[in-house]
C-alpha cells in the first residue's frame, strides 16, 4: 500500500519506468477500418460514406431537359460511384471530408456528365455532317469517267 504522504520526487521515481515503457495507443475511429485485398487497403467505412454521398446527391442535382432515361441515370450513377471510390482509395480522406466531397461530386458531377454527353453528341453530329461522304441515293447513278481506248485515239 502506498503512503499518502509520499513526496512527489519519490512518486515520480516509482512511476517513471512505467511511463517510459508504456505505449501510447492512438484513438481508433471507424475510418481506420481497412480490409486488405487485391494488394490494396480498402477503407470500407469511408468508401461507404462516399457512395452514400454520391447516391444522396442524385435527387438534389439539376435535371436535364429532357430528363435522362433510367438506363442513362444508372450509367451516370455508376460512373460517379467509380470516380468517388477510386478517389477514396487513392487519397484516403477523412470520413466527413469524403462524404462532403462525394455529395459535391454527385451534385455537380451528374450535371457535368449530362452536359458532356450532350456536347459530345452535338460534336459528333457536326463532325459527320461535315465529312465529304458521297450520297448513295437509289436510281441516280453517277456517270463513269471516260476511258481511253484504242478505238478513240487517232492514228
Amino acid at each position: 500500500m502506498t503512503d499518502p504522504t509520499l513526496p512527489l520526487p519519490a512518486f515520480y521515481a516509482a512511476w517513471a519506468p512505467a511511463f517510459v515503457l508504456m505505449k501510447v495507443a492512438a484513438p481508433s475511429s471507424p475510418a481506420e477500418l481497412v480490409i486488405a485485398a487485391g494488394g490494396f487497403d480498402w477503407p470500407v467505412v469511408t468508401m461507404a460514406l462516399a457512395a452514400i454521398g454520391v447516391v444522396a446527391a442524385r435527387p438534389l442535382s439539376k435535371k436535364g431537359v429532357p430528363p435522362l432515361s433510367l438506363a442513362m441515370n444508372i450509367l451516370v450513377t455508376v460512373v460517379m460511384l467509380i470516380v468517388a471510390q477510386l478517389w477514396v482509395v487513392e487519397s484516403r480522406p477523412g470520413m466527413l471530408f469524403a462524404f462532403v466531397v462525394a455529395l459535391g461530386l454527385g451534385f455537380t458531377g451528374y450535371s457535368l456528365i449530362e452536359l458532356l454527353g450532350e456536347e459530345l453528341k452535338s460534336y459528333l453530329k457536326r463532325l459527320f455532317a461535315a465529312l465529304p461522304i458521297p450520297s448513295l441515293k437509289a436510281g441516280k447513278a453517277t456517270p463513269a469517267a471516260p476511258t481511253d481506248t484504242a478505238e478513240d485515239t487517232p492514228q
